[in-house]
Parts: C-alpha cells; sequence; structure tokens
C-alpha cells in the first residue's frame, strides 16, 4: 500500500506527551537516529510531528490487518516506549483513528514495516526540524510504503 499521507495535526491542548516522551517516540520511529534525536530541542511543532507519527503507526499498523503474531515475533520496544504506548492508548482520542478502535488502544501494535515505512519516509522532516526549516512547514506530510507482505514483525504488541 503506498501513499502520500499528512500527519493529523493537534491543538496544543490534545498534545500528550512532554519532551521527554516526544524524543522516546522519535528514537522509537527513527531507530538509527538517537544521537540526533537527543539533541533536539523540542517545542510544539515537534510534539505535534512526533504524536502525529505515533498516531500513523498504529493506525497503520490496524489497517494492514494485524493478526496475534501469527507472521512473526514480537520484540520488546523498551520500558521507556511502553510507558509512552500506554499514555497514548490512555490519552488518545478515538475520532483521531480511521481503523483502530477504543477497544484496539488496549493492546496498540505497532509493524515494524510500518515504522521502517515512517522513518523512511519522514527522515527529511525529522532532519528538518532539528536545523530549524521546519518550523513554518504547515502540513507534516510524507510518502510512504507499507508493506504488505505475509511476515509482519511486529515492534511493539
Amino acid at each position: 500500500m503506498n501513499k502520500y499521507i499528512n500527519l493529523r495535526k493537534f491543538k496544543k491542548e490534545e498534545l500528550i506527551f512532554d519532551d521527554e516522551e516526544t524524543k522516546v517516540i522519535l528514537r522509537f520511529i527513527f531507530k538509527n537516529r538517537h544521537n540526533f534525536i537527543n539533541t533536539l530541542a523540542i517545542n510544539d511543532k515537534i510534539r505535534e510531528f512526533a504524536q502525529g507519527l505515533l498516531l500513523e503507526a498504529v493506525d497503520a499498523s490496524y489497517a494492514l490487518g494485524f493478526v496475534h503474531s501469527l507472521f512473526g515475533g514480537a520484540f520488546n520496544p523498551g520500558v521507556a516506549a511502553k510507558k509512552v504506548f500506554m499514555k497514548f492508548s490512555r490519552k488518545a482520542l478515538k475520532h483521531w483513528f480511521k481503523h483502530a478502535s477504543a477497544k484496539d488502544l488496549i493492546n496498540i501494535k505497532i509493524y515494524n514495516a510500518v515504522r521502517q515505512a515512517l522513518e523512511a519516509g519522514f527522515t527529511s522532516r525529522l532532519s528538518m526540524y532539528a536545523n530549524g526549516t521546519a518550523m513554518n512547514e504547515v502540513e507534516n506530510s510524507g510518502f510512504v510504503a507499507y508493506a504488505s507482505n505475509k511476515k509482519r514483525n511486529m515492534v511493539w504488541g
């Protein structure tokens, strides 16, 4: 499934995560950019970007139609990411999602293929935030190609 996506925009009062939780989300999505992310000065635009990425990761994983680890193993995202995902599942508004239901949010599932597609599609946007050129951008958008193969390893689930 290939598509050009615009990440959801959030009002300031809808932003759920603090600076450190925002970095946890970004480190989860951008596996090879940890040092880079650790140096980011977090602001509301970056918090919105990270929250939009997490929302898209959850929703896209449900759109792919996950089946409880029938097609591969899930692996542990780490204690910090688990806490952030649990907070997200409690505070996310169900109307934010196109595919995941409120019941689905109890056990958030994210496929590695989705995480990788978001990483590939939004690494340049992350760089723009880091160097200050994305601060005036209106849309967080990118091209993603979610794998539809039968082996769907979950990053979290």
